[in-house]
């Protein structure tokens, strides 16, 4: 297994596990509120309807909650670790703190913010049941075509720096794969339609909520930035005591 693999799935866990205790501190008390709020609604629209006890209890909530973010983010771990060994052949003389930070910003952005911005989070329960599956296959398919947007850039400037060694040509490359990627991303946008169920639920509730939802999301990027460069270094450090060369950022053999 690549050693940035190893690196990616491992930062990517124990940021995950980390960000599932902020979300339990700050996030879940924000959705309880939302649910009481709902269930509110609910009662005032149908007063004879039977109360019903929640299918699982709060214990349980809060540990799936965390198992769920460190799944998600091993899985966000992949992702960065295949943005790493991509980034490092597009500038093979970044240090390994300056590739993970780009990483974690373009997966931030990719996965967590831009999906946002066009699909605001909002807590559960919250929109009819009757278009969920329309409206999370609408942000799964934003997500998918903004990774690949990503990706397709990422190999496009990879290519961009074998085929033109001079460094005019090479910006005015860069600017025209970044200009295409900007078109990419409107047009994405805008080909997307919006979310069609109203969000009937108090304003200072509904920001609340989508603040905490992206600052987690923000720090489980970060956390997995400097967990994997400080996973980066410590593997250069083992190999320079046992007398190794290898690339701090793939682990590939480097010659001498």
């Amino acid at each position: 297994m690549p050693r940035i693999l190893i690196i990616g799935l491992v930062a990517g866990l124990f940021a995950g596990l980390l960000v599932g205790g902020f979300h339990n501190l700050f996030t879940v008390p924000v959705i309880e509120r939302a649910i009481d709020f709902e269930e509110a609604q609910s009662a005032s629209a149908n007063p004879n309807a039977p109360e019903e006890d929640p299918l699982v209890s709060l214990g349980a909530q809060r540990w799936g909650m965390a198992a769920g973010t460190g799944i998600y983010g091993a899985i966000l771990g992949v992702v960065f670790a295949a943005a790493v060994t991509v980034l490092r052949k597009v500038v093979p003389d970044w240090k390994p703190l300056a590739i993970a930070v780009t990483a974690a910003a373009l997966g931030f952005w990719a996965l967590s913010l831009f999906p946002f911005i066009r699909y605001p989070l909002n807590p559960p329960g919250v929109g009819e049941s009757d278009t969920l599956t329309y409206r999370q296959g609408l942000q799964t398919m934003f997500m998918i075509l903004s990774v690949l947007g990503v990706g397709v850039l990422l190999f496009g400037l990879r290519e961009i720096n074998g085929r033109f060694q001079e460094t005019s040509k090479r910006v005015k490359m860069y600017g025209a794969a970044g200009l295409a990627y900007v078109v990419f991303a409107v047009i994405m946008y805008f080909a997307h339609p919006a979310n069609p169920d109203p969000v009937e639920m108090p304003i200072d509730l509904l920001e609340l909520f989508r603040t905490l939802t992206m600052v987690g999301q923000f720090l489980t990027w970060a956390m997995m930035a400097g967990l994997a460069t400080a996973g980066m270094y410590w593997y250069q450090r083992r190999d320079a005591k046992a007398g190794n060369r290898f690339d701090p950022v793939t682990g590939a053999p480097v010659s001498l």
